[in-house]
């Protein structure tokens, strides 16, 4: 549009248009040149291109970005802090590891070279939540075989599982002075319940790249840890041991190639000294009860069919946590939030959590039970008629519910509604 022609319209009251910007000499220049045909102003992008990945450069920017914030990688502090938020986390929702520790371990891959190492203190710090919460127990195993899949190409924490181990070998050092301390032997049992799930989910690769379980777990570390456990009695070790022995017991037997001699592999003094304990007079009857269900699983081959064939290492892996299932009915299914069963352990729940719950009775009730000194949906406790469960919630029916127990008025209104109703025909 001409200066002109803006000119009249303007005059005519319509709408005021300038008229275009001129463009500037440079790029005239250029223009009249033929330089937007040479090859540095030509792209190579093509429009039927299957999919558009952005430039090296700003992808690894917008990873900066969401994770430590725009061009600066994270602190040391930082990965720490979320370590913890996400140990944390874990307790409640230990079905989504992978989902909570993704960010963890893209802030530890992230970190420069120059930064502190914090491989120990990450180490204590999942080695304490393991050993103090029952919960957590199986959920740290498998986070310590994550960690050591993930991280083992970063120089900070290739050698993670061995700084792990060293921590729990300085732990097993301290059993004879924990056991003879009252206020430890919760500790010991806590440890010793973790040693369980470790030398379940934890693997190493031989010379030919073949998975297998840690030998040294097996023995003398868990063999030394029921000894010393069985060696005390009290009800608390007895039910630390006899649980232990459910978790493991199909695993351990199953895997005694690990070590070296047999002698050094055998559990038969484990066994033995379990066996003289059922005569132990300190022991309460649910104590004894666990003790005779320990052995009878034993003795049914850990609740699995036999075969002619011994079960293989992988066999027994996968049936360690489905031997309880073989002697109870209607378990619960859980599932994680992409809807996958997923097992109890994962979920958050295990024996451990379940029986604070119980009370007294009710606990000597369910180890007899397991024990399979009740009948098949018996609820009987020698000298009394006591049902199993709770009984001191009462419950009151509030109507006689097989009769019409409406009073007049209720009646008047119903018959009344039912008249308005509209007639079909």
């Amino acid at each position: 549009m001409s200066s002109g022609s803006a000119g009249k319209d303007s005059e005519s009251g319509s709408h005021f248009q300038p008229g275009l910007r001129r463009p500037l000499l440079s790029t005239q220049e250029k223009l009249q040149n033929g330089l937007d045909s040479s090859k540095n102003l030509q792209s190579t992008l093509s429009v039927n291109a299957p999919e558009f990945v952005p430039r090296k450069g700003l992808y690894q920017d917008f990873q900066g970005l969401q994770i430590g914030g725009y061009g600066q990688p994270p602190t040391s502090e930082q990965v720490l802090d979320s370590f913890k938020t996400a140990l944390t986390a874990l307790i409640s929702q230990p079905g989504n590891m992978e989902e909570l520790m993704s960010g963890v371990i893209d802030q530890i891959n992230q970190l420069p070279a120059t930064a502190e190492s914090i491989q120990n203190k990450v180490v204590e710090m999942l080695f304490e939540q393991c050993v103090s919460e029952p919960n957590f127990r199986y959920t740290g195993a498998r986070l310590c075989r994550l960690l050591c899949k993930k991280l083992k190409s970063h120089p900070m924490f290739q050698d993670f599982r061995n700084v792990f181990l060293t921590r729990c070998k300085e732990e097993f050092l301290k059993k004879d002075e924990m056991i003879l301390n009252p206020k430890l032997i919760d500790r010991l049992c806590g440890f010793t319940m973790f040693i369980g799930e470790l030398f379940l989910n934890l693997e190493v690769e031989d010379g030919s790249g073949k998975a297998h379980k840690i030998g040294i777990l097996r023995s003398p570390v868990l063999k030394d840890l029921l000894l010393i456990l069985l060696s005390h009695p009290t009800d608390f070790t007895v039910k630390c041991a006899t649980q232990l022995l459910k978790l493991t017991g199909s695993t351990i037997e199953d895997t005694a190639y690990l070590n070296k001699t047999p002698e050094e592999g055998s559990y038969d003094e484990v066994f033995l000294q379990i066996r003289q304990l059922d005569t132990y007079p300190d022991l309460n009857r649910t104590s004894k009860c666990l003790i005779k269900s320990v052995l009878d699983l034993k003795d049914n081959n850990w609740g699995r069919s036999r075969s002619s064939n011994p079960p293989t290492p992988e066999d027994s892996y996968q049936q360690n946590y489905q031997q309880a299932a073989n002697f109870t009915q209607n378990e619960p299914i859980f599932y994680n939030q992409h809807g996958q069963p997923i097992s109890a352990q994962e979920a958050g729940y295990s024996d451990q959590a379940f029986n604070p719950y119980l009370q007294e009775e009710e606990e000597e009730e369910f180890a007899r039970w397991e024990a399979g000194e009740l009948e098949e949906g018996g609820h009987w406790v020698e000298g009394g008629d006591y049902q199993a469960w709770s009984d001191q919630d009462e419950y009151f029916q509030t109507g006689p519910y097989t009769e019409n127990y409406m009073d007049e008025e209720i009646e008047a209104a119903y018959e009344e509604f039912l008249r308005q109703q509209p007639s079909h025909h």
